[in-house]
């Protein structure tokens, strides 16, 4: 069951709530009129949901043949060549 919170209780509250956050390492949804307008969540979650994100991604990429397979130092360091040339064009 999630935890709720008030909208109200969040600004009389704020510390309180997302220390609660914090430690509960779950959503707590905040409620205006009975219905929910949006969540509260501690910065742990938050990290967990954005690198679950961010491997899903690379797993797709990898699914999708996007990836490149790098055996050896020599081409380890011909990618990064080439990662700066395609930065210090995207600069100018």
């Amino acid at each position: 069951m999630l935890n709720t919170v008030s909208a109200r209780q969040i600004q009389r509250e704020y510390k309180k709530v997302l220390e609660d956050a914090n430690k509960s390492q779950e959503p707590i949804v905040v409620m205006s009129n009975n219905k929910p307008i949006g969540a509260v969540i501690g910065l742990d979650l938050l990290e967990k949901i954005q690198l679950e994100a961010v491997l899903n991604e690379a797993l797709e990429e990898y699914r999708a043949g996007k990836t490149k397979s790098i055996d050896t130092e020599e081409d380890l360091e011909a990618e990064f060549e080439e990662m700066r040339k395609v930065a210090g064009a995207k600069k100018l």
